[in-house]
């Protein structure tokens, strides 16, 4: 007998309790890990699931879902949402960088509890289940309907609402929340614009909760004496339900898919339109901290701008490119970085908002593919380290010299193992000290803020961006603004 046989034989015989605890223990490990092993393989069924909400080859959750969840029902998925959802389904996974990966996604609602009310008066409970028609034909979905067949049950549309329609959606104004009151809650349209012979500038239209309106114009010509004026106009009111804002003689308004520009003041008057490249914009996202509320979309990324400027009764005709962004909250004491190139191909947004109540951020960058059928994310990077500044005397503010950037650079990466290189050659810079009567407005009023010895660079300058992202090499040269807060004690 061996010694291993004649140790177990003996233990048994003398140690017997002690021998049914180790097999006990050993036996119990053993159907853990098979029950474990067993919920791995479940959960990977349930993911290859087509009748699963969002099933399929891939699942999207928010974040800390169980995805036992999807499968069962549980109370945690009684609200269950995807923020920007239509954004994420169309610019992402159908976008340009997954484009010859993911041959469909399909938003999808399967059982959910529905109460039905008959022409007698009762209320029936139901079970309910919708699609997108096309979208879960795309995606080979097990809800998927024969759209010609008349018995059909489910009825939609397409993934997008017509253009028009999601930009005035994109576009709405906000009620300022409960909560705020005594804050500097501000919300304003600002836009901008570049043409080839060198003329640029900049209009902002901000209204806040006293009911009154700022209207900012910047305008520049090659050789000319800048226009530059603020106008703040009582008896104004937040649009909550519409898309147009009028101060004065002064308006802005979205008219089928295209903002009219409408701006009159002694020697100036400008008539623009901003024709925004369709379906290229940033979703509406949203920082709140309690100490800080900061709201933001660009519903055009890039716009054809046309119209004409007269000063001094000399007309001006515009054919430019132009951007346009939308910011609603609480910016006390708050600054930024912020950065717009783009071309017919590709559009570059960075930006980073800080206020003391948030940790050091990283400055987001973000390309965009704007040209073929469907614009959409081609990448997101992150510039982990400074922007560099190669600094040069500016203008004059409150008298003080002020220092400005004469070139800025940066990297930025990602872990899919994307990377950028941008540079700023600044050509023309608009400093702005932030103390005006108490409550200080940024430059052409891009935000309320509080009294302080910043100043604020607004900057037209040349961009060159190289790099690889989603497997495309860019190469960039094109104009472009971009935004940052320096010391009004800066030498």
């Amino acid at each position: 007998m061996s010694s291993a046989a004649l140790l177990i034989r003996r233990t048994l015989r003398y140690r017997p309790w002690r021998m049914a605890v180790l097999l006990g223990g050993f036996g119990l490990g053993v159907a853990v890990m098979v029950a474990l092993l067993a919920v791995g393989d479940a959960l990977l069924s349930q993911a290859r699931d087509r009748d699963v909400v969002a099933g399929g080859d891939l699942v999207l959750l928010p974040a800390g879902l169980d995805p036992e969840v999807l499968k069962v029902g549980a109370v945690t998925g009684m609200y269950l949402a995807i923020p920007n959802a239509r954004f994420l389904t169309r610019q992402v996974l159908l976008g340009p960088r997954y484009a010859a990966a993911i041959a469909g996604a399909s938003p999808e609602i399967v059982d959910k509890l529905v109460y039905v009310r008959t022409d007698d008066g009762r209320v029936h409970t139901a079970r309910a289940s919708g699609v997108v028609p096309e979208a879960a034909r795309d995606a080979r979905s097990a809800l998927a309907v024969d759209l010609e067949d008349p018995a059909a049950a489910v009825q939609g549309g397409p993934l997008l609402p017509p253009w028009p329609a999601l930009l005035a959606r994109l576009d709405r104004f906000h009620q300022p929340p409960v909560g705020t009151a005594g804050r500097a809650w501000a919300e304003w349209w600002y836009f901008n614009f570049a043409a080839a012979d060198g003329a640029y500038g900049y209009v902002s239209m901000i209204a806040d909760r006293a009911r009154r309106v700022t209207v900012a114009v910047e305008w520049r010509r090659p050789g000319r004496e800048p226009v530059r004026w603020i106008e703040r106009h009582a008896g104004g009111v937040l649009p909550v339900e519409g898309t147009a804002l009028v101060a004065g003689p002064h308006r802005v308004e979205l008219r089928d898919g295209v903002y009219h520009v409408r701006l009159r003041r002694q020697g100036f008057a400008a008539d623009l339109r901003w024709r925004p490249v369709p379906f290229a914009y940033v979703p509406p996202l949203e920082l709140d901290t309690g100490a800080v509320r900061s709201g933001y979309v660009v519903p055009a990324l890039r716009a054809a701008v046309t119209g004409r400027v007269i000063v001094g009764g000399a007309a001006v005709a515009v054919d430019a490119i132009g951007y346009h962004d939308h910011n609603w909250g609480t910016w006390q004491a708050v600054t930024w970085e912020w950065g717009i190139v783009s071309t017919p191909d590709v559009a570059l947004l960075a930006g980073v908002v800080r206020h003391p109540s948030l940790p050091t951020r990283e400055m987001l960058v973000s390309i965009y593919a704007l040209g073929g059928a469907r614009p959409g994310v081609l990448g997101v990077l992150r510039a982990p380290g400074p922007v560099r500044e190669r600094w040069r005397d500016g203008p004059r503010v409150d008298g003080v010299r002020v220092r400005v950037p004469g070139r800025l650079f940066y990297r930025a990466v990602n872990p899919a193992g994307d990377w950028l290189e941008v540079q700023v050659a600044v050509q023309e810079v608009t400093a702005t000290s932030l103390v005006a009567a108490g409550v200080a407005v940024a430059g052409a009023d891009r935000g309320v803020l509080s009294p302080g010895r910043e100043v604020f660079l607004q900057m037209r300058g040349r961009f060159a961006v190289r790099g690889i992202v989603g497997g495309r090499r860019l190469a960039v040269t094109a104009p472009g603004f971009a935004e940052t807060f320096v010391s009004l004690k800066r030498r």
